[in-house]
């Protein structure tokens, strides 16, 4: 059996997240990631299981933490110049950014 085999997946979630560039915005999907990851651990429900599995998965693609989701952030790479094309993460930190810098929110109407 290799190490990845026997790896909980609280171990797994560490190693992860530990790998990835969060933001504080980013906290409570994290802490829904650890609380999932802790169910699987302890579940002995095969159907459970999969349950609590595919809705971890769905927080880790949410976090850029799976294989598909990274891809999709990056959309590709100009081969000729090498610059990393913006994804839709990218635009929306820089929303954000604008927010904290005092710029009007996008749906700012009066009612």
């Amino acid at each position: 059996m290799s190490d990845i085999e026997s790896q909980s997946v609280m171990d797994a979630l560490r190693s992860t997240l530990g790998a990835l560039d969060l933001d504080e915005e980013d906290q409570a999907a994290c802490a829904l990631a650890w609380r999932l990851a802790e169910a699987i651990d302890t579940e002995g429900s095969a159907r459970a299981l999969a349950d609590l599995a595919g809705k971890l998965l769905q927080v880790l693609e949410s976090l850029g933490a799976t294989p598909a989701a990274r891809k999709a952030l990056v959309k590709g790479v100009d081969q000729g110049a090498g610059a990393r094309q913006r994804s839709a993460l990218d635009e929306l930190r820089e929303r954000r950014d604008r927010r904290k810098n005092g710029a009007a929110t996008v749906d700012a109407t009066t009612t």
